[in-house]
């Protein structure tokens, strides 16, 4: 049988739906991790620990010949519209005799800290992220947009253009009897290259209204963005802050572990990264962000000059971050969330989220982290 091709027929359809199926999986994948970003296995793990990912299936059905001794397809005793048999589970007891459908399909993944990162980090991205050229920085790129009669490294279709108009020159247009004369080479010249230099400000509350689960969700948070800053940036200083009614730069351990006691005063906090960002971080050579953590308890009459701060970093910040982490999860006016949402509204650069439990952590980092912003700045 002659078999005439057609372009119409869908020929890549299979691999269509295989590279649909994988890309749904994906999906599959990053949400679980995204809702289990709290738990111990994922937190705790090595670099080469694996962790096992469930996933639901999606069956591929395809049809097959009948390989008993009917004559075709849809031979047997029954007549249309008979009903074969109850619907499984038509009991709704859970007792009788053992089922006869298929059970749902689930996949184990097994992934370690490098795959389990690169899903969920490639969604987040330094907001408004400008190149910085500093005075320091000598770093250079190789731009190769010259071609050239000498060189070290060749050109072929330049060196064919030439050969080609050498040879019509003679009167035979033609490629051929190549000689060194048709020869170019890629001529290359070095230009500054901008840096796109940041320090980000970890600021966290550890007076003794945030209590255990509250610093737990807080060092969570700054967990998932270290990680992040050191995945996807590599020219990025993090500088962790802690405070109570005093503030202290301190170190990554100290601000992961320390505890403290005693009252909140915000706006300690705040004077420091000014200061420090003055000193150290000048903004025509850096992109700054602040992240701040806490659980919204702040002394009143202090909210204000809080507010003053915040206002005067947004001038010279990419982003000021505030995450209030509550297990009511809402705004309340006695709190700073309150107190943000009706003097802060409109303040160009200051993002404030809430988290009332740990699966409310992401959603504050996509926030923080927006990449589509990073795409609009770059565009503008």
């Amino acid at each position: 049988m002659t078999v005439v091709a057609d372009d119409a027929l869908p020929r890549e359809q299979g691999r269509r739906d295989a590279l649909h199926h994988r890309d749904r999986v994906r999906r599959k994948i990053v949400e679980q991790l995204k809702q289990r970003i709290g738990e111990e296995d994922i937190v705790a793990s090595g670099p080469e620990k694996k962790l096992r990912v469930p996933v639901k299936g999606t069956r591929q059905w395809r049809f097959i010949f009948d390989r008993g001794e009917g004559s075709g397809v849809g031979q047997g005793d029954a007549e249309p519209g008979d009903v074969l048999g109850p619907p499984s589970g038509a009991d709704g007891d859970g007792e009788g005799l053992a089922g006869s459908e298929p059970g749902e399909e689930t996949y184990e993944v097994w992934l370690d800290m490098r795959d389990v990162e690169e899903l969920l980090f490639s969604e987040l991205a330094l907001p408004r992220l400008k190149a910085k050229q500093a005075a320091d920085l000598a770093e250079t790129d190789i731009v190769y947009n010259d071609i050239a009669r000498t060189g070290p490294q060749v050109d072929k279709k330049a060196t064919l253009r030439a050969n080609l108009a050498r040879n019509a020159r003679r009167g035979h247009a033609h490629v051929g009897d190549v000689d060194r004369v048709d020869l170019r080479y890629l001529s290359y010249r070095e230009q500054p290259k901008p840096r796109h230099r940041a320090v980000v400000f970890c600021v966290m509350d550890i007076s003794a209204s945030m209590g255990t689960d509250r610093k737990r969700m807080a060092r969570l948070f700054f967990y998932w963005c270290v990680q992040f800053l050191r995945r996807r940036y590599d020219q990025t200083e993090i500088v962790f802050v802690g405070h109570t009614t005093e503030a202290w730069e301190m170190s990554e351990p100290e601000f992961f572990g320390r505890v403290e006691s005693g009252g909140t005063r915000v706006s300690s906090a705040y004077e420091l990264v000014g200061e420090i960002q003055r000193r150290r971080f000048p903004a025509q050579e850096w992109n700054a962000y602040v992240l701040h953590t806490s659980d919204g308890d702040n002394f009143t009459a202090d909210n204000h000059r809080t507010l003053e701060l915040i206002e005067r970093l947004a001038t010279s910040c990419s982003l000021i971050g505030y995450l209030e982490v509550d297990s009511s999860g809402a705004a309340q006016p006695y709190k700073l969330s309150g107190f943000f949402a009706a003097h802060a509204r409109d303040l160009d650069g200051f993002v404030a989220a809430t988290a009332a439990n740990d699966r409310e952590l992401w959603p504050a980092l996509k926030q923080f982290f927006a990449k589509h912003e990073v795409e609009e700045a770059v565009a503008s």
